[in-house]
């Protein structure tokens, strides 16, 4: 059921979207805040009838609705005439590929309820469009959990707005960098050991391998080859990102400020979770599709949620699904190797 409490506005824009992020959307929001006209704010870069961005903003209160949707629609169309995308979305060459991702994220019965016998059209190049927000209670535990995750999405979105504006992501090795350091700091926030936090790739690179069809069985040979690249710098960093998480409040840990902020906010998330799980709010669907059940176990939280806190952040860092089978791969490479040296040592 959509939440009308969100202004969800969907940018169609076939080209790079991160500077829809940093030129509109990112200025956008500080004066928005100034004025205390919002109260929350994310985004998300999806596929769904063409490339676009949907950007969600939470006025302060019901009455500031149609300002904040006038504001925030006027901010991106003016972004659009500045900067519009120049070439248009390739609609017969991706047709058939929008529709097998389309069921093997909602299903056949969720395309036919939607599209029937035809195809998903494709929305105009360079628009906005007022959309309904429909937030995914299933997904992240019921109301009590859709509240967590919507404040870790503004915290996410601030900080990877960040990262777009001051670093270089459109390099890939920075990109990737970056993923993978923001990653590994929140699955050891939330995982206590080496060996859960080895567990917890190998079942997020099997989980997208399967769920997206990627042909990534033809790639680990190439994994393998840049995983013995990497391994000398790739393992040092993740001693040092499980060294540092958890001393987010120790001003001589010698961290950065992209590194406290993160590991400050994940350590609030974590025991947000964890206090939601404890007074029974948070429900998922049960295995036996006979209504909700509530979790409170942590290792099996962290399993249902974590895997969408860590994919979303790299959604919003514009990191591809194979870019994510590739790097948890080599992240369980790195951990299950320092497994064996401990074993031999």
């Amino acid at each position: 059921m959509p939440d009308d409490r969100w202004v969800a506005l969907h940018v169609f824009y076939a080209s790079d979207a991160n500077p829809i992020i940093v030129e509109a959307v990112r200025p956008l929001v500080a004066q928005l805040r100034e004025e205390q006209l919002i109260s929350g704010w994310f985004f998300i870069k999806y596929w769904m009838e063409g490339p676009h961005v949907r950007v969600r903003f939470k006025p302060s209160s019901p009455e500031l609705r149609e300002e904040v949707t006038q504001r925030a629609t006027g901010a991106l169309e003016e972004f659009l005439r500045r900067r519009p995308a120049l070439y248009d979305t390739d609609i017969d060459g991706l047709s058939d590929l929008y529709k097998r991702m389309y069921l093997a994220e909602y299903g056949e019965d969720s395309w036919n309820e939607r599209y029937g016998d035809g195809e998903m059209p494709f929305r105009p190049n360079n628009s906005v469009v007022l959309m309904p927000y429909e937030p995914e209670h299933d997904r992240y535990g019921g109301p009590g959990g859709l509240e967590i995750a919507e404040w870790h999405f503004e915290h996410s979105s601030d900080m990877v707005a960040t990262l777009l504006a001051t670093s270089n992501t459109h390099v890939r090795p920075v990109l990737l960098g970056l993923a993978t350091q923001l990653s590994l700091m929140t699955a050891y926030t939330f995982l206590p050991t080496d060996d859960a936090v080895r567990q917890f790739f190998q079942r997020y690179r099997t989980f997208w391998e399967t769920s997206y069809q990627e042909p990534s069985d033809d790639y680990h040979g190439s994994f393998d080859k840049s995983f013995d690249r990497t391994r000398d710098t790739l393992a040092p960093r993740i001693e040092r990102i499980r060294a540092i998480t958890g001393a987010a409040g120790d001003a001589g840990a010698g961290l950065s400020n992209i590194e406290q902020r993160w590991l400050t906010h994940c350590a609030e998330l974590r025991q947000r979770v964890l206090d939601a799980a404890a007074r029974g709010d948070l429900v998922f669907p049960s295995r036996q599709g006979d209504g909700r059940a509530a979790i409170d176990d942590p290792e099996a939280l962290a399993t249902v949620l974590l895997s969408s806190y860590i994919h979303m952040t790299n959604n919003r860092l514009g990191v591809a699904i194979l870019d994510e089978i590739y790097l948890s791969y080599l992240v369980e490479r790195a951990l299950a190797s320092e497994s064996e040296l401990m074993e031999t040592a």
